[in-house]
């Protein structure tokens, strides 16, 4: 177990987002990119550039280096391939979300990184985020009463070379499981676990196997109902990526792009907006006031980044565990099954 010493890892997949961890590894002390697994042309090119080392497979690599961790950055249908090898090789894992493509393959990531005594982190990056916390801290205080429902709306318009890898096409790499997934975790974690859930779609613009626009209900298990509308093919500022400028090739809009409802006063979200009423108020008769909560504000990929090498180091528990992950993943199927057969789906 490595204790005070710099923690050697290696990136598995180097295109958008494993670019974008690549940054984020950059900037923390005390670990090192020992190399990167990707078999394309794009990656040879990438890393002859910035003279970091190429291997073909994850065995090779480990061969030739002491790692302690892998980040896995690739197309969500390789997760489960990946991070078995990983898992296999005795290796701790940051997994970009989804955790797997596919309940079960989640559920043998969960098996064989226990059996490995291996800690599986999987990349929810936004419970990083101090505004969640806050959020967080916010409904479970009463500050804004008996929470009764909330609406969310992602809508961006994904550029036409977006789609030009076939897999992006597919419904494993719809808004619903790029995107929405992202949404549904934070979520869980503010509220609690989604009892069911019930959806339409369609794919009326592009015609991919993937769903272009999406709307679906949630009953949560303490009773909150909510509703979200996602589409990758529209135009809108309302979108947690131009919320909170996460995403630094997209505009920082600072529109929020959730309600949350409660009983004694209401939340816009990500960026903290409380609604409440003046001078005790009670109702609609009663004057509103707005005020503004200001939190910190960090790159996420840098926390979850520091946080993997702590949970490496055996110092922390994985922030989002594999199982944790697996539950999160199944609302987002069972939002994709429900749309496609028109039912409710219990979770």
């Amino acid at each position: 177990m490595p204790g005070s010493q710099v923690i050697n890892i290696a990136l598995v997949g180097i295109g958008t987002i494993g670019k974008r961890h690549l940054i984020a590894i950059d900037q923390v002390d005390d670990i090192n990119l020992s190399g990167i697994v990707d078999l394309s042309e794009q990656a040879q090119s990438f890393c002859h550039e910035k003279n970091i080392p190429l291997y073909k497979n994850l065995s090779d690599l480990k061969n030739k280096c002491d790692i302690h961790g892998v980040v896995i950055s690739t197309p969500t249908v390789l997760h489960h391939e990946n991070a078995i090898t990983a898992l296999k090789l005795g290796l701790d894992v940051l997994i970009e979300k989804p955790i797997s493509a596919t309940v079960s393959e989640a559920e043998e990531i969960v098996k064989i990184g226990n059996k490995q005594n291996c800690k599986i982190l999987v990349g929810h990056q936004r419970r990083f985020y101090p505004l969640v916390m806050q959020a967080k801290n916010i409904i479970e205080n009463g500050e804004i009463g008996k929470i009764l429902g909330l609406s969310g709306v992602w809508a961006l318009r994904k550029d036409k070379d977006y789609f030009d890898p076939e897999w992006r096409k597919k419904i494993s790499a719809g808004p619903v499981i790029t995107n929405l997934i992202h949404d549904l975790d934070y979520l869980r974690f503010i509220f609690g676990d989604i009892d069911s859930v019930s959806a339409y779609s369609s794919n009326i613009v592009n015609n991919f196997e993937k769903e272009d626009i999406i709307t679906t209900n949630l009953k949560f298990k303490n009773g909150l109902l909510g509703n979200f509308l996602i589409t990758d093919c529209g135009t809108s500022p309302w979108s947690w990526e131009t919320s909170t400028g996460e995403n630094i090739h997209l505009p920082h809009l600072k529109e929020n792009n959730l309600k949350i409802i409660g009983t004694e006063g209401s939340l816009e979200f990500p960026n903290l907006k409380l609604w409440k009423y003046k001078n005790k108020g009670q109702n609609w008769k009663d004057e509103i006031n707005k005020i503004q909560i200001e939190t910190k504000d960090i790159d996420p990929y840098v926390s979850q980044i520091n946080h993997f090498k702590d949970v490496i180091k055996r110092k922390v528990e994985p922030i989002t565990s594999a199982l944790d992950a697996k539950n999160t993943l199944k609302v987002a199927l069972s939002i994709l099954e429900s749309a496609k057969n028109g039912k409710i789906i219990n979770i």
